[in-house]
């Protein structure tokens, strides 16, 4: 999948959140964690998918930061950033799922994660109430 479109993005955050939802089930709480957390890169970068607009040509800089994996620069790209402080500020669940997948890093995948942080990353991103991804559908 070269070039994905918005609907792709949206559907491999679903299948990541799955994948890491059978790998923790596994035991392979590395690999969750990781992917939890690629989860929701694919949320945020299905909304900026959103916002390119046929016959129009987008800046050579935008394009090249969108390239990116670090979530809190794509928050900003997507024009969501502002839509999060104002969530959180208003949910403290909201909040601490944020803070607490907003500690993944792409070089996460060469770190060893523990049971417990990975079940917290899947509780922050996956959470039917104020998961990051539930927060992110609603910008879909």
């Amino acid at each position: 999948m070269a070039d994905p479109s918005s609907d792709d993005l949206k559907a491999l955050a679903e299948m990541r959140l799955g994948d890491a939802e059978a790998l923790l089930r596994a035991g392979r709480h590395s690999a969750a964690y990781y992917l939890a957390g690629y989860a929701v890169e694919c949320g945020i970068k299905a909304v900026i998918a959103l916002s390119f607009r046929a016959n129009v040509f987008p800046s050579f800089r935008f394009v090249r930061d969108i390239h990116t994996h670090d979530l809190v620069a794509l928050l900003t790209l997507a024009g969501l950033k502002r839509d999060l402080d104002v969530a959180t500020a208003a949910d403290v669940q909201l909040s601490a799922n944020w803070a607490f997948a907003n500690g993944w890093k792409e070089t996460s995948r060469y770190e060893r994660i523990d049971p417990f942080t990975a079940n917290r990353m899947l509780a922050a991103v996956g959470d039917a109430e104020a998961g990051v991804l539930q927060w992110l559908k609603t910008r879909w």
